[in-house]
């Protein structure tokens, strides 16, 4: 498979788990709200304000989870896939000697045709190493000399 394929498949699947992800969230957060719509004050005033303010703290961090999926997809979304590209930026698909770098967004490793691609954010630590380096030129990381030898 040529890079130009590989690329394009890795985004796919990127943006197709950050979809996934912001579907179930947005259904949890469904299912909670109903859940605090069914929930009638019983005698037990206590046991009912527990629940609620249980109910209501994970409401909250489902929505930060939320927001955080959003974000994800944006990155994706900023991605041209017909750009060319010479230097490690966003959107760069990135071969070095044993390893392939996809800089998007955190999903870490995913398999793609047998093909191990580890899609980064930029801000990544490895990401900050590789930032604006081209092909043929090292780089360091974790005190290691490291080769790129394609950018797509």
């Amino acid at each position: 498979m040529d890079l130009a394929t590989l690329k394009l498949k890795v985004h796919q699947k990127c943006l197709h788990l950050a979809l996934t992800k912001i579907e179930s969230l947005k259904s949890e957060l469904m299912a909670l709200q109903e859940a605090s719509k069914q929930d009638t004050k019983s005698s037990a005033g206590d046991k009912y304000e527990t629940g609620r303010s249980m109910i209501t703290l994970e409401k909250e961090k489902l929505g930060i989870q939320l927001i955080e999926a959003y974000k994800l997809k944006k990155n994706l979304d900023l991605i041209d896939l017909g750009k060319s590209i010479n230097k490690v930026s966003l959107g760069a698909l990135v071969k070095e000697s044993n390893n392939f770098y996809y800089f998007s967004a955190n999903f870490g490793a995913l398999d793609i045709a047998d093909i191990k691609v580890f899609a980064l954010s930029t801000l990544s630590t490895i990401g900050q190493a590789m930032l604006g380096k081209t092909k043929d030129r090292g780089y360091e990381f974790r005190g290691k000399k490291h080769d790129i030898q394609a950018i797509v």
